[in-house]
């Protein structure tokens, strides 16, 4: 298998997850609203058998593998159980976290090609998923960018760790800062379809409006 595709989650604990929307409508309905977006990412992964990519869980807290495992189980495909590996996050910040996972697939485990995807934003699906690898055959970046000016997805052909540095994270100042640092770095990029991520009460109410 050339392809890899890493799944960013936290598991859901009160006063732990979206934060940012918890300001508005409590730590409780947050971290229940962010457990439903997670386990509906997870079922439009699996909702057939990726052909095309390994899965990756990168979580937080390490110490919550074995309930993270337990939690995912019954969205996962049951022919698919044994290739997901759950790999614990280090970093300090974000891009850290991301620059980790990045290098453990494609130094460490010799993928040629990796995809991150977040759990908070609903549009993500198998098949965005596989037309992102298809992007990947011909460019060394692909991003899926959010209406808030991050991304729900980056992918890359190249280890470019340059992109998860000096980056203003958890601002409208993402998606146009990496892909500045694309062209600093002579990288070719393609660009997906642009979908809303879930972090405040006004991303909420647009959702479900």
């Amino acid at each position: 298998m050339e392809n890899a595709l890493i799944v960013f989650l936290k598991y859901p604990e009160s006063g732990r997850v979206k934060t940012r929307l918890a300001k508005d409508i409590g730590d409780e309905r947050a971290c229940a609203i962010y457990k439903l977006l997670a386990e509906g990412v997870m079922k439009n992964i699996f909702s057939k058998k990726p052909g095309m990519y390994d899965v990756y869980i990168f979580f937080t807290p390490s110490y919550k593998e074995n309930e993270i495992k337990a939690w995912l189980k019954p969205f996962i495909n049951n022919d698919l159980g044994g290739d997901v590996q759950y790999i614990p996050q280090e970093g300090y910040d974000l891009g850290e976290r991301m620059s980790y996972a990045v290098k453990q697939t494609l130094r460490s485990r010799g993928y040629k090609k990796c995809i991150i995807i977040g759990t908070d934003c609903p549009g993500i699906d198998t098949p965005l998923i596989e037309n992102a690898f298809e992007v990947l055959k011909e460019r060394d970046v692909v991003v899926g960018p959010c209406r808030d000016g991050g991304y729900y997805l980056l992918g890359m052909s190249t280890l470019a760790v340059d992109l998860f540095v000096d980056i203003d994270w958890s601002t409208d100042r993402v998606f146009n800062q990496t892909i500045e640092k694309t062209r600093k770095n002579n990288l070719s990029s393609g660009i997906l379809k642009t979908l809303a991520d879930i972090d405040t009460q006004e991303d909420l109410y647009g959702y479900t409006a």
